[in-house]
């Protein structure tokens, strides 16, 4: 097994975990892997020695709190999402819909931080999410922040596929949505990853790296705020710069 598969496997297993919810047996966790029964045993083994999983009674096992332990001191520790946190609240606080903080890691957009609405019918999304750049408002911010020759060799490599029958397919239709999102300084998504969901994010860089900050909620609400999101994403734009130059964020 290489490092990979087993930096892999062992995430699956973590998921696994949260997926379910309970202790669970060697030939519960083997099954729901799809690995051997020896790859399994010889991985909870390991787990149970650093201390991340137990073994509860009728031998089943169950992770510990210590991975929550490190995951709260790491973030605690960020320092990019502890300066850019009031930002996302405030998008939240204003639009009342989730607002999303990503970034781009390759040919994906992956989300760092969220605010979810306070409302009974919102977008849920969760930090760790992976989303696709093409169908995505935080993800055609992010393209339309890179240089020409940057842009289409990233595109050289995208596979555009459609995910609803608003989806952007074509490398034409998509070139002059990114041309038309740096005019405007904003990107949107409308119903082109979810048939019910609409979202409006803006691009921006801090400390060399980019980053896209989004408003989301259902289709209908979203439209019938939209101009309103639009100004509560220019008036935070225009803050962080400022406060980047006052305060060298």
């Amino acid at each position: 097994m290489s490092q990979v598969k087993l930096v892999a496997r062992t995430l699956d297993l973590f998921e696994f975990y949260a997926d379910k919810g309970e202790p669970l047996s060697l030939t519960e966790l083997s099954q729901g892997l799809e690995t051997p029964m020896s790859s399994t045993l010889a991985l909870v083994r390991t787990l149970v020695s650093r201390g991340y999983v137990y073994q509860t009674r009728k031998r089943s096992y169950y992770p510990t709190k210590k991975l929550m332990m490190l995951c709260g001191l790491i973030d605690a520790k960020d320092p990019i999402l502890d300066a850019l946190r009031p930002y996302l609240r405030r998008a939240r606080d204003l639009s009342n819909e989730t607002a999303v903080l990503a970034t781009r890691e390759d040919l994906q957009v992956i989300y760092l931080d969220t605010e979810q609405s306070t409302q009974a019918i919102r977008y849920m999304a969760q930090a760790g999410e992976a989303r696709l750049l093409h169908a995505n408002s935080s993800g055609k911010a992010l393209l339309s922040s890179l240089e020409d020759d940057e842009l289409d060799t990233l595109l050289d490599r995208m596979e555009m596929q459609a995910l609803t029958p608003a989806t952007l397919t074509s490398r034409k239709r998509l070139l002059d949505d990114l041309e038309l999102s740096r005019r405007r300084g904003w990107a949107a998504n409308v119903a082109e990853s979810v048939v019910d969901l609409a979202a409006v994010a803006s691009p921006f860089s801090l400390a060399g790296k980019w980053y896209s900050l989004s408003i989301v909620g259902p289709i209908t609400r979203m439209q019938a705020a939209w101009d309103q999101h639009v100004a509560v994403l220019a008036g935070i734009m225009r803050d962080l710069e400022r406060d980047q130059d006052a305060e060298g964020l």
